[in-house]
């Protein structure tokens, strides 16, 4: 699904795209390659690449996975792509870490806690390059920058690049439309350190917003995060996302 130029949906549980469960999955076309934004939870990835090539997309172009974070609606798929496509995967450190080892063996948790249990079949992928702060990533011709964004995940990144003017921000699970944030139980969200990571998207001037949840915007991004930022600042009460 086009959403605008340079900009398609290739995935996505909640509009009936691919399976039940996975995140938003974006696409960044480059012309002559192409980067996707998360990948969702593996159940069938071949879905993807079919919604790929409805809109005329070559998946031979394919080159790049760029993940937000590494909870499984977002990140199950790697090791499938990488292994069959041979895409590049990109990633944090810490959600590197959290690909090749687990996230329960990452922060020392144990399965047994209900709360936990639903990460202790993530499968495992190890990142092709870790990407830093700030670090621009080059793809056909576009020029993406990563910005970490601590928060939801400690090692949660999004991404921004330009297409003809307008400046589009990928944000994951860090801030949704309307300002909602997701905080999950502690340790799995970094709360200490979520206003920094909002911080670091303050002031870009952001025209679309697409996060991996609810509803993305194509105009008037930045409001959505001032809102967030708000919440935290002014009111001391973050718009809670209450769910993935």
């Amino acid at each position: 699904m086009k959403l605008t130029q340079g900009v398609h949906l290739c995935g996505s549980g909640a509009f009936g795209l691919t399976s039940d469960g996975d995140c938003h999955c974006y696409v960044l076309d480059g012309g002559s390659e192409l980067a996707l934004i998360d990948c969702g939870l593996s159940e069938n990835p071949e879905a993807i690449l079919s919604r790929l090539e409805e809109d005329g997309l070559d998946t031979g172009r394919l080159k790049y996975l760029l993940l937000t974070h590494s909870h499984p609606d977002h990140a199950n798929g790697c090791a499938w792509l990488q292994k069959n496509l041979g895409i590049q995967v990109l990633a944090s450190v810490f959600e590197a870490q959290v690909l090749e080892r687990g996230l329960l063996e990452t922060l020392g948790l144990n399965a047994d806690n209900e709360n936990y249990r639903q990460f202790a079949a993530m499968r495992r992928c190890k990142v092709d390059r870790i990407i830093e702060d700030n670090e621009m990533i080059r793809f056909g011709t576009l020029e993406v920058r990563a910005l970490l964004t601590p928060g939801h995940t400690a090692g949660s990144t999004s991404y921004e690049t330009e297409i003809n003017g307008r400046r589009q921000l990928f944000t994951g699970d860090e801030v949704f439309y309307q300002g909602f944030v997701s905080i999950l139980t502690a340790p799995l969200s970094d709360f200490e350190h979520y206003h920094m990571g909002l911080k670091r998207l303050e002031g870009r001037e952001v025209d679309g917003l697409f996060p991996a949840h609810l509803m993305w915007t194509l105009k008037n991004g930045q409001k959505h995060i001032d809102k967030a930022l708000w919440d935290f600042e002014v009111s001391k009460r973050p718009n809670l996302k209450l769910f993935s």
